[in-house]
């Protein structure tokens, strides 16, 4: 019988290497500054956690706050996809929208599930908001989901009017969604499944003033 011949594993070159590093290090900060805040967690436990030294973090990114951006953009494009789902299904203009009304749904469970995510987001944007090296990035960070969900709107209003300029229409959509998270936050259970889908709808279904 012939052996068989081992395939070795292909070595990664070194663009490979960092970029699997730079997942590494996000895996680790995840667990680290939700277990330990964004103050109190240190580039010392992230590397720690994530078997690597201080240096391969700094490699990859330029400041704790700057790993945590990072975070911060993957959660904001995992939202905007979110709000395509929601929003790019037919809206029936006279009826509840059954697809709007679970994705909302969807988002009140995700609000009640990642508290520990919430408590480090309130904690962080303090903090960017009041440190002028991150305070213009947080800004941006903001705008851009207003612009994604404004142009969203666009189009899902389209053939509607819309009951307030889109954009600031969507401004009070993510100012709803993340005062509920507040609530939620402050008094668990508070916030029901529906709540969410309810006032969306009617924001959705408004009219504007003769």
């Amino acid at each position: 019988m012939t052996p068989r011949t081992q395939t070795k594993p292909r070595r990664l070159n070194r663009a490979e290497k960092r970029q699997a590093n730079r997942e590494r290090i996000l895996r680790a900060a995840r667990k680290v500054f939700g277990a330990r805040g964004f103050h109190a967690a240190t580039i010392e436990e992230i590397a720690d956690e994530a078997g690597l030294s201080n240096g391969a973090i700094y490699y990859n990114f330029q400041s704790k706050g700057d790993l945590f951006f990072e975070l911060l953009e993957e959660r904001q494009e995992e939202r905007i996809r979110h709000l395509r789902r929601m929003l790019t299904g037919p809206s029936g203009a006279d009826a509840r929208d059954q697809g709007l009304d679970q994705e909302a749904r969807d988002a009140t469970r995700s609000l009640k599930d990642s508290r520990e995510w919430r408590l480090l987001l309130l904690e962080f944007i303090v903090y960017a908001a009041r440190t002028p090296a991150f305070a213009e990035r947080l800004q941006a960070h903001k705008r851009r989901l207003r612009t994604a969900l404004t142009d969203l709107l666009d189009q899902r209003l389209s053939d509607t009017d819309s009951p307030m300029p889109t954009d600031q229409l969507a401004l009070a959509m993510i100012g709803l969604t993340n005062g509920l998270a507040i609530e939620e936050l402050a008094d668990p259970g508070a916030v029901s499944d529906e709540l969410l889908g309810d006032a969306l709808t009617r924001l959705l279904q408004a009219r504007p003033p003769a």
